[in-house]
């Protein structure tokens, strides 16, 4: 269930509210939660928490509030001055409308993404460019006869996060096996350097690439594909199903036997 509460939490599309908060500070905008996440990990601004009513709390209490705060579902917006480096998180209660829409959205996310995930296992993989972070590119043709595997993440996604020891482990011990580990983000180069700093990731860090996570319809975070020497999808794992490192790493002992 922690799985999929954070999954939810991080990927399920914001609903957009047209009231303006007249006691945000002036010259703060609206901001996309992606944005929002960036602009904090790169200049890491002074923030304020404000409850819907303008009431002003401290940062700290944001964590303990979806307990707190007379238990009404709610949602957090996003708003930042770039040049003060200066930002703002509102609570924004829902109603009863709002969380169906909410609901309606994430069940067809979900769908979405099975269906998907049942249509690639199976099928060859035609197209394939990925650029490293260091600039270094594999192609399809670079990589052929090599299993694939790739690791879709990002930076503020905490199930990504809890699982990197694992997927470090899993480069280590297949190292000299004919088999390459990517992990490929959205996020940009100057965004991930920074976040190396504290977090260790082993695997070939392919930033700034949506039009990889857009070919492959990826949604939900963490997902984890593998792809056998000859091309061939053989595992997608199922969005309520964790991560699937438990198969993945079963299809690795066959496909690499000690």
């Amino acid at each position: 269930m922690k799985k999929i509460i954070c999954l939810f939490t991080f990927l399920v599309v914001e609903i957009i509210f047209a009231q303006e908060k007249t006691f945000i500070p002036e010259g703060q905008i609206a901001l996309d939660r992606t944005t929002y996440f960036e602009f904090v990990q790169k200049k890491r601004p002074k923030t304020q928490l404000f409850l819907p009513d303008g009431k002003e709390l401290p940062l700290k209490k944001l964590d303990s509030l979806n307990k707190t705060i007379h238990d009404q579902p709610f949602t957090t917006l996003f708003y930042a001055d770039t040049i003060q480096n200066k930002a703002s998180l509102v609570l924004k209660y829902l109603s009863k409308e709002d969380v169906k829409l909410r609901n309606d959205l994430f069940r067809q996310q979900q769908k979405d993404f099975e269906k998907n995930r049942r249509k690639l296992i199976g099928s060859t993989l035609t197209e394939l460019s990925l650029t490293d972070i260091e600039g270094k590119t594999y192609t399809l043709e670079d990589l052929k006869g090599k299993a694939i595997f790739l690791n879709f993440w990002f930076t503020q996604c905490k199930p990504c996060i809890e699982e990197m020891p694992d997927l470090n482990k899993l480069k280590e011990k297949y190292k000299d096996q004919n088999i390459i580990f990517f992990a490929v983000t959205y996020n940009e180069k100057k965004l991930i350097t920074e976040f190396l700093k504290r977090t260790e990731l082993e695997l070939t860090i392919i930033p700034n690439d949506r039009k990889t996570i857009d070919h492959f319809h990826i949604n939900f975070y963490p997902t984890n594909i593998l792809i056998d020497p000859n091309g061939k999808i053989l595992f997608i794992n199922e969005l309520l199903g964790g991560n699937g490192l438990k198969e993945i790493k079963k299809l690795l002992q066959k496909m690499f036997p000690e």
